[in-house]
């Protein structure tokens, strides 16, 4: 009876103790952090894609912003910031939806990319991969893609259909100064020093400024200036929203007059390749120096209205030479132009 009492105490110890392990692992992972990834994301298919895309469109990608409450797993987007550069999306804007995604709290994540498309069934882009913390911030892993009559993918099966990298970019707050270098053929003169202050607001729009340097900005062959100082971004534009996703950002805008004035710019290295892991040039050191950050831009403008209607240009990098400091908690303040101006087409965008 003695030795059955010890060994039902000692059982009873040992189911307590096994009671507050788990009690206690519980707690770990209840109080895991989520790793934040709200923010700027360019995803870049990095193997898989077809030679019908890459002749029309280089790399399949996605431009979008990302968004997540503190602490939570699921990831969504803003559709009016995201664009792709897929020969398979035949509309022009707003159509690009996250749905179904999330990260955990290993890294994990998965970002499914849901296109509509006209006349048809809307098609999905699925990422699986860890994020890597860092400068630059990535995620990568392995994509696949609808099976459809366009995409001839493996989505649904245990086949893979290639590998990817998606980067992280910082919110957009501090001045650029550069120039604009070489004009559209026909078009405006060329070395025009500008700069712009840029502040994101809390609904992840841009709001700033655009100022022409010096007296470069003016009608042909010695005519009026062709805006006044300072271009203020509007939030009621119809050319755009001011905005910033993935490895670029837009801006629109008037100065005092009513005229039109428009930006578009995407991060860029010193050699001129695109700042995006994946869009780079990895081979030398100036090739991959600014991927992930807001260092320099490369530019272009156009337009509308006033004096020099019509005029854009662009290329030159813009170097960021402040950073603005953040404002307290709760004070934060289409498809067809990117193809003539940009350095790569784009669905769903003015890029």
């Amino acid at each position: 009876m003695i030795k059955l009492n010890r060994l039902s105490i000692f059982s009873s110890i040992l189911r307590q103790a096994g009671l507050a392990l788990a009690c206690l692992a519980s707690a770990s992972i209840s109080s895991a952090t989520v790793p934040v990834v709200q923010g700027r994301w360019e995803f870049v298919v990095t193997s898989g894609d077809p030679s019908a895309q890459t002749d029309a469109m280089g790399p399949s990608s996605f431009s979008t912003y990302l968004l997540q409450t503190p602490g939570d797993t699921v990831l969504t987007n803003i559709p009016l910031f995201t664009t792709d550069s897929l020969i398979c999306d035949n509309q022009s804007s707003n159509n690009v939806t996250v749905v179904s995604s999330s990260i955990d709290d290993s890294g994990h994540a998965v970002v499914d990319f849901q296109v509509a498309v006209y006349g048809g069934t809307p098609f999905h882009y699925v990422f699986t991969g860890v994020l890597t913390p860092g400068t630059p911030k990535v995620i990568s892993g392995t994509y696949q893609k609808s099976a459809d009559s366009c995409n001839l993918g493996h989505l649904g099966t245990g086949t893979t259909d290639g590998s990817f990298t998606a980067t992280w970019f910082p919110d957009l707050l501090g001045t650029w100064v550069g120039q604009f270098d070489a004009d559209v053929p026909g078009t405006g003169p060329i070395a025009i020093a500008a700069s712009w202050n840029l502040t994101t607001n809390s609904d992840k729009t841009l709001s700033g400024t655009i100022n022409i340097i010096g007296t470069g900005l003016i009608a042909y062959p010695s005519g009026p200036a062709c805006i006044v100082n300072p271009v203020t971004l509007q939030s009621n534009m119809a050319e755009g929203v001011s905005q910033s996703s993935g490895v670029g950002f837009e801006l629109f805008g008037t100065d005092v007059n009513g005229t039109r004035f428009w930006v578009n710019a995407y991060a860029t290295n010193p050699d001129g390749s695109l700042a995006a892991v994946g869009e780079d040039n990895p081979p030398g050191a100036l090739g991959t120096i600014n991927d992930g950050t807001n260092n320099a831009y490369t530019a272009f403008y156009g337009i509308s209205g006033g004096p020099c209607d019509g005029f854009g240009g662009g290329d030159a990098p813009f170097l960021l030479v402040t950073k603005t400091k953040k404002p307290p908690k709760g004070q934060d303040g289409q498809h067809g132009r990117d193809v003539q101006h940009g350095p790569r087409g784009r669905n769903n965008s003015l890029r």
